[in-house]
């Protein structure tokens, strides 16, 4: 259990990094969670060390825990799942950007070798082609398979191409 906080609290030198700093903070919300007294908690300030990875009372070193035992580990856990998540979308977002960059530089390509003067750029829809097909980025819709090839020689025979197409 303690391997995923040291995981993601600390960086390549084992020290406590900015997602300790987030648990931290969540932990210092509540303060210790600690039974003192019959139904009252302890809530003094509590230190949370990934390095072992505990969870130290400052007013009663009896209350200290190991961050993933009762009563911190939901805390703990929320905050290294909430930056999981958030390392998650923002790959993700990166993941749609590329194949948004990669589908207007092909639609660019395509259509000058199609010779259109207005597109738009259309992500490949994600699976397979469908047999004998391939995707066009500037038409939006599959296409056979040598539909560029067929245009770029229809351009060089009605003498449209352009000097980069040849």
């Amino acid at each position: 259990m303690a391997t995923p906080i040291r995981e993601n609290c600390l960086d390549a030198n084992d020290q406590p990094n900015e997602n300790a700093a987030r648990v931290q903070a969540a932990l210092d919300v509540k303060g210790c969670m600690c039974i003192n007294r019959p139904g009252g908690r302890c809530a003094a300030p509590i230190v949370f060390d990934a390095t072992i990875p505990c969870i130290t009372c400052t007013k009663n070193p009896k209350h200290s825990r190991a961050a993933y035992e009762k009563p911190y580990e939901k805390i703990v856990f929320d905050v290294i799942n909430a930056i999981e998540e958030e390392a998650f979308q923002q790959e993700e977002e990166q993941r749609k950007e590329k194949r948004v960059q990669l589908a207007k530089r092909k639609a660019d390509e395509e259509a000058g070798i199609l010779g259109l003067e207005h597109y738009e750029a259309h992500a490949r829809p994600d699976g397979s082609a469908p047999e004998g097909k391939t995707w066009s980025f500037a038409l939006g819709d599959w296409q056979d398979e040598d539909y560029l090839l067929r245009s770029a020689k229809k351009a060089r025979v009605d003498g449209t191409a352009t000097i980069q197409e040849m």
